[in-house]
């Protein structure tokens, strides 16, 4: 599996910190600061540490000074996550490891594993197997900002519908995580009922974006990527996903766009 470019991690920063959602993130703070004096957390897909930086403050709150290990399989990343980190003035170590092999995964002495935007990316089994491991340590999970198949344009266009269908077949298209299709949209609720069949406890809470005017860059972004998806798969004549795709990157300054996240805390049972 290939990361993502830190230009684009930064584009999309602002919307993801807002989208979080904040009580499930005290939850997670909570309850980790109530089970040793310096837990491990494990950020995997780490990126340029916006995960870290997200949660952070909501574990300062709680009292709780944790220690992270950064996994992601791009130095590059990596390197800027570790300065993160050290600004932040948090303990954190980086660790390189193919994402698409489970058995990679440094779970470790992990109390919580978080991840964000990245188990839309994942098959079935890679999240059966990763519940299975994550479930043998009695860690839990925080995984936030799973895409979850609703995306809304306000003023609409008539093909906005179809778009949105062609997107979203796209991304059941394998990403790297696992063999066999990614789960895309149904990413958040299966990663649930994976964990509750294994006792967890589980939450799951919206984290949509909500795109505005000060948003524009990232608008046109993602509606450029929509738009690349639904042209791989000729389900739209190409003149036709051109004419809408420049409908919304010309409104984009004026438009609203909402789209739909889920983020999940899943919790062991207590012994």
């Amino acid at each position: 599996m290939s990361g993502f470019h830190s230009s684009w991690l930064a584009l999309r920063e602002p919307a993801d910190h807002r989208a979080r959602d904040v009580a499930l993130m005290r939850k997670a703070a909570e309850w980790l600061a109530e089970t040793e004096p310096v837990p491990v957390v494990v950020d995997l897909g780490c990126g340029t540490g916006s995960t870290l930086a997200a949660l952070q403050p909501a574990l300062r709150a709680a009292g709780c000074n944790a220690r992270w290990r950064l996994v992601d399989d791009d130095p590059a990343l990596l390197a800027l996550a570790a300065e993160r980190a050290a600004e932040l003035g948090v303990d954190a170590e980086t660790c390189r490891a193919d994402l698409s092999d489970v058995a990679a995964v440094p779970i470790g002495d992990a109390r919580l594993l978080t991840a964000s935007a990245l188990f839309d990316l994942a098959s079935q089994d890679f999240v059966a197997a990763l519940a299975n491991d994550i479930a043998g340590a009695r860690a839990a999970l925080y995984a936030g900002l799973s895409y979850d198949g609703s995306t809304t344009f306000q003023p609409a266009h008539p093909l906005d519908g179809i778009v949105v269908a062609g997107f979203n077949r796209h991304q059941l298209r394998p990403k790297g995580l696992g063999a066999g299709p990614s789960l895309g949209p149904a990413a958040a609720r299966m990663l649930a009922k994976e964990m509750q069949a294994r006792g967890y406890g589980v939450e799951l809470a919206d984290s949509p974006w909500r795109l505005g005017p000060s948003d524009r860059a990232l608008a046109v972004e993602h509606v450029d990527g929509m738009a690349a998806a639904v042209g791989e798969l000729g389900v739209l004549d190409p003149a036709e996903l051109d004419a809408w795709r420049r409908f919304r990157r010309d409104s984009a300054g004026d438009a609203q766009v909402t789209v739909g996240h889920l983020d999940l805390l899943a919790l062991p049972a207590p012994d």
